[in-house]
């Protein structure tokens, strides 16, 4: 399987997030679409993986995640989420036994 990794970081309220879209370029694996990014569990949800037709979406939905947890938790509202690219895509070769 041949992944590619994109990397974006998300300001939500006062805490940034670093946010790893993964994008399989080839292989067995079978996803329902291109792009996928997993969420761990945190005190108020379960893990989850999000995929999606596009990377910027993908991105964009666990922003949006992430957003509605912290304003579940009492935070201060975000009046906008920001997407930034961190690093040009990276390429990630894994072997599977």
């Amino acid at each position: 399987m041949l992944l590619k990794e994109h990397r974006f970081t998300v300001f939500v309220a006062a805490e940034i997030h670093v946010l790893n879209v993964e994008e399989l370029v080839e292989g067995l694996a079978f996803w329902p679409h291109r792009f996928r990014l997993k969420l761990p569990a945190t005190g108020r949800s379960e893990a989850r993986t999000i995929y999606g037709a596009e990377c910027d979406q993908v991105a964009q939905a666990a922003a949006d995640v992430i957003a509605g947890e912290a304003n579940a938790e009492g935070r201060a509202k975000v009046q906008r989420l920001s997407l930034a690219s961190v690093a040009p895509p990276q390429t990630l070769q894994i072997q599977e036994k």
